[in-house]
């Protein structure tokens, strides 16, 4: 073999091997690309596309079991999970902690996100913060870190009196008769005499942010609203949505559609309506009786509180006090569980930047570490 001919199979074999590479990296590109988008093979070798399931926690670290499975260093929160398309069982564990559990839809290529689940201790301390005897009225601010004491004749309380301090009074830092605060996100709360600016600064009405002239311009509604109709605007995955609640009749629009998404009658007529943080969800209620709008899986669902006495323990979750036990429930409803007893329903109870649990036993207020 001359060697114009070994040259030339050396250079054929070159580029085939180059060629092979080359191909290999684009199917191994167009591999991840479908795997990433969700496609997978099944045990059946049919080719399904999944779905993404995230799950974060508080505390973090807790084992995630899908359908059953035993624990798993490998299967943890914070964490994403492909799954089939279908139902599964999620349930939350850590050692020392109580458990979490719900059933989940996952659909094609879709994500659902689970970014609330709370796991409470099994041992927590009550600790004694401060001794309210003598209060008649408490306010929280929104953030659950300030709670106002006020210790006076609470039907004669006008909050109102207070934004309009700066106007009447130019010492704003005198001392306000019956008034106290407390910074609950502190390791040692201590109570202090409140001042004109303490009730100044919390009760200030804040100057609304402009809003558009005409929201509803985004939706290519044929309904038309009426004054009694509450209408709440929200953005979800990067989606505007419309939630209109007329009488018990819900309803749901996503921007340029002209027919709702959503429709459903609840059984009662709502006294009171809280939107979730980010439009996540809404919830209304009327005496005991909740109902749900859950923008993840855009579904109503209806449950019961077990007393009248109830808030928000944090941005996630709801609590209500009945003959001194203090329960707590998802914004769903789901993950029911005691978590004091002893409680007094005159004064609210909170979740304090995931540290600590407060609420009131007898004259004492309590907190527990989380």
């Amino acid at each position: 073999m001359d060697f114009e001919e070994k040259r030339r199979r050396q250079n054929l074999r070159v580029i085939f091997s180059e060629a092979l590479m080359v191909l290999t990296v684009i199917l191994t590109v167009i591999i991840l690309v479908f795997v990433v988008s969700g496609y997978w093979v099944n045990s059946d070798f049919e080719v399904e596309r999944q779905g993404l399931l995230q799950i974060s926690s508080v505390p973090t670290g807790a084992y995630v079991l899908i359908d059953g499975s035993e624990p798993s260093w490998f299967q943890r929160t914070n964490t994403s999970k492909m799954l089939p398309v279908g139902e599964h069982t999620i349930r939350i564990e850590r050692d020392g902690y109580d458990s979490w559990e719900k059933i989940v839809s996952i659909s094609e290529g879709l994500l659902f996100r689970l970014h609330y689940p709370r796991l409470f201790p099994l041992e927590r301390e009550p600790e004694k913060v401060y001794d309210i005897l003598g209060v008649t009225k408490t306010f929280l601010s929104d953030n659950h870190e300030i709670l106002l004491l006020y210790s006076g004749d609470p039907t004669i309380l006008d909050v109102t009196i207070y934004q309009k301090i700066p106007e009447v009074a130019p010492d704003l830092s005198a001392e306000a008769t019956g008034w106290k605060v407390l910074n609950l996100n502190s390791d040692k709360p201590e109570p202090r005499i409140a001042t004109l600016r303490n009730l100044y600064n919390f009760f200030e009405v804040p100057d609304e942010p402009e809003k558009p002239k005409d929201p509803l311009k985004d939706f290519a509604l044929e309904k038309e609203f009426t004054k009694d109709d509450k209408l709440f605007f929200s953005r979800f995955y990067e989606d505007n949505y419309l939630t209109a609640v007329s009488g018990q009749t819900l309803s749901v629009y996503k921007k340029d559609t002209s027919e709702p998404i959503l429709e459903s009658e609840i059984s009662f007529i709502p006294e009171k309506i809280d939107q979730g943080h980010n439009g996540e969800f809404i919830v209304l209620y009327s005496g005991l009786k909740v109902a749900t709008l859950d923008m993840e899986t855009l579904s109503v669902k209806e449950w019961s509180l077990d007393g009248e006495n109830h808030g928000w323990l944090d941005n996630d979750m709801l609590y209500s006090i009945k003959n001194g036990e203090l329960y707590t429930y998802d914004f769903d409803g789901l993950n029911r569980r005691l978590l004091a007893k002893n409680v007094s329903e005159r004064f609210p109870a909170m979740i304090v930047n995931d540290r600590w649990l407060y609420y009131v036993s007898d004259s004492e207020l309590m907190r527990e570490k989380l």
